[in-house]
């Protein structure tokens, strides 16, 4: 029989990925940091402050995905698995400040030439992860400038129900739609495009 209960992480996880590479992806399309959605049956490209705008918002789900998944663990002792990534250093300074138990560290490649990057999963109490939270910024997710701080993810555990993850998921969905769509209205209150905002054909597949 699926343990449901242990598929609730992964998947979660794997919405969050995903439309982190639907971000590089679009990035990738448009080297002057523009990109399109779609919202609504319409397509649009964002770019100047429109494109800003969408940034902070993809940063601000994803701190409020781990915010839900936090809430969501009902018992104040519970011990968490995470994974993040980062320097040596990087890591080392984050194992101690949040008293992190490391369970791998794997070192990364590139070329067959190892890199200060490392891969480390590891377990967390409640109350560290939720200290970790609270530290969090927007600029943590940037692709340009993310820090450990926003490579932080939840690793398959039985603390969250099959239930509490269809409910994280949707919520993180209506999050965007209605961030997306407010991006939209506020361009369409303008003037030449001031604010970033055209009717656009969408060359990407990020949807809301």
């Amino acid at each position: 029989m699926v343990d449901f209960h242990r598929l609730a992480i992964p998947i979660i996880i794997l919405l969050v990925v995903g439309g982190t590479i639907s971000f590089f992806l679009a990035y990738g399309f448009y080297p002057e940091k523009h990109v399109n959605v779609m919202i609504n049956g319409e397509c649009y490209e964002f770019l100047d402050d429109a494109h800003t705008k969408y940034k902070k918002l993809q940063a601000e789900r994803e701190l409020l995905v781990l915010r839900l998944q936090a809430n969501a663990i009902k018992s104040p002792n519970a011990i968490i698995p995470v994974i993040f990534s980062g320097t040596e250093a990087e890591v080392d300074d984050l194992v101690s400040e949040y008293n992190i138990k490391t369970n791998t560290s794997q070192r990364t490649e590139a070329n067959n030439n190892h890199i200060d990057k490392y891969i480390v999963k590891a377990t967390i109490s409640k109350q560290n992860f939720e200290r970790i939270i609270d530290d969090l910024t927007a600029e943590d997710f940037d692709p340009l400038k993310k820090t450990i701080f926003g490579s932080i993810g939840l690793q398959s555990n039985s603390h969250i129900t099959e239930e509490q993850g269809k409910q994280i998921s949707l919520y993180s969905k209506d999050f965007m739609h209605n961030g997306i769509q407010q991006i939209v209205e506020d361009g369409s209150s303008t003037d030449n495009d001031y604010d970033g905002v055209k009717q656009a054909e969408c060359r990407t597949k990020i949807q809301y």
